[in-house]
């Protein structure tokens, strides 16, 4: 009986090991704010890259509305399970806000792409405005409780010439 206590002991404490997959589940809800954004250029490296704090304003006209203008801690996005919101413009006076992006006739459709246990996957929105329809693809970097990260695929600022720039946004939550 003694020799099996030994033997018993072992296969409990080696028997078993914990295995860690990253959490996959994407939260993407609530209201959120631009608060940080990161711009790195990739390609011919032709302009320094830039960080953009509190007030700063990108411009980029060869983006689609409303990336080609961003302002820090002015952008807001809304995203919950089936619609998305952004670019704040205000509040009713009963306290509903109201957004330039995501209603009639500039809709928004957003769908989320290769997500699994290692990667947060690619947040893609199809944005509808004037009869035009464009695509913009982030890769989710940060999901979570209180923030969100979202980096561009890559843009060039001349159509397809020019010099490639990545986009990464830090976004805060600030709403339900």
């Amino acid at each position: 009986m003694l020799k099996f206590i030994p033997i018993l002991f072992c296969f409990f404490l080696f028997s078993c090991e914990k295995v860690v997959l990253r959490n996959s589940d994407l939260t993407l809800s609530g209201k959120y704010k631009l608060t940080l954004l990161d711009v790195t250029s990739v390609d011919q490296n032709v302009n320094s890259d830039s960080l953009y704090t509190t007030g700063m304003t990108f411009v980029n006209r060869a983006l689609p509305k409303p990336f080609d203008s961003l302002v820090v801690n002015r952008f807001y996005i809304h995203l919950d399970y089936s619609t998305v919101r952004i670019n704040l413009l205000g509040v009713t006076q009963d306290g509903r806000d109201i957004w330039q992006y995501g209603v009639s006739p500039n809709d928004i459709f957003y769908r989320i792409l290769n997500n699994n246990a290692y990667n947060l996957g690619y947040l893609q929105f199809d944005l509808i405005s004037e009869g035009t329809s464009k695509t913009v693809t982030f890769h989710i970097e940060e999901d979570g409780l209180e923030s969100l990260q979202l980096q561009s695929t890559g843009s060039w600022s001349i159509g397809k010439f020019g010099e490639k720039q990545i986009l990464t946004m830090r976004f805060t939550r600030v709403g339900p």
